[in-house]
């Protein structure tokens, strides 16, 4: 029964042929253990990779053309299935990863542009709003850090100065614009801190119009003058634009950013 159940699946497995002998009854088995036979191989995906159809169809074929002899161990089967399926999973997920990491990136860069176009929205909003700012101060006097004075037509004029603490007897000098003194006069410091001083009744007579340089000191208590910090002040006569910031215009030329006025008076 053993000889005819090989000979029934001879072909899922090579023999060798042996010379029938005189009062033989069969052919004799080959010598040695039968070796599993080698299952035909399955055609791949476009990408060389296989599939789980091809997997099953390949085991499926494996399994039909095995040695009936030295068939394959279901553990192994099992084990073969587990880690294709497992594979398997990990390709997936890996697939699902790699798309929501696609659409991650697209949320932060619609956030960045989003955050771009606010900030450049704001930007334009400041500058909108500090132009319409430095409108508004046209016409008004604005005093910013320098020692120029302006004198109008009618000889008015204002002076701003900080003399710290210090009080007492002051002095000031007007130069012109080749650097020639045009009037020295004495006042009285009442008070301390920041104040301002008019011109037209500083000098009799009155200076004439124009654009003047001028140095206030004060009298230490030995009686030397020292000089105190001094602020241009002057009549915001217009307003320009450099670099999309306002520029206002103090006389006739000084040019002055909003940024660095310190006082606007009326």
């Amino acid at each position: 029964m053993l000889t005819a159940l090989r000979n029934t699946y001879a072909p899922a497995f090579n023999t060798t042929s042996m010379p029938a002998t005189t009062g033989a009854k069969g052919a004799e088995p080959p010598v040695g253990p039968a070796e599993p036979s080698t299952p035909r191989s399955l055609p791949t995906n476009a990408k060389g990779a296989m599939d789980r159809d091809q997997f099953l169809k390949m085991l499926t074929a494996q399994l039909k053309n095995q040695d009936p002899l030295n068939p394959m161990d279901g553990k192994d089967m099992a084990a073969q299935l587990a880690q294709f399926s497992t594979v398997e999973q990990l390709i997936q997920m890996n697939k699902t990863l790699s798309g929501q990491q696609s659409k991650d990136s697209e949320i932060i860069d619609a956030i960045n542009k989003l955050g771009e176009s606010q900030s450049a929205r704001s930007d334009d909003l400041a500058q909108l709003i500090e132009g319409q700012m430095a409108m508004a101060t046209v016409g008004k006097t604005g005093v910013t850090p320098g020692n120029t004075a302006y004198v109008d037509r009618d000889g008015s004029g204002t002076i701003v100065v900080d003399t710290g603490a210090r009080t007492g007897t002051g002095r000031v000098t007007v130069t012109d614009a080749n650097g020639n003194t045009v009037g020295t006069v004495q006042v009285d410091v009442a008070k301390a801190g920041q104040q301002s001083f008019a011109l037209g009744d500083l000098f009799s007579p009155k200076l004439p119009a124009g654009k003047y340089s001028f140095k206030f000191e004060v009298a230490t208590d030995g009686g030397q003058f020292q000089a105190v910090k001094t602020y241009t002040a002057g009549r915001i006569t217009g307003m320009k634009y450099e670099n999309g910031n306002p520029i206002l215009i103090i006389g006739d030329s000084l040019a002055v950013p909003m940024s660095q006025l310190t006082q606007i008076r009326a």
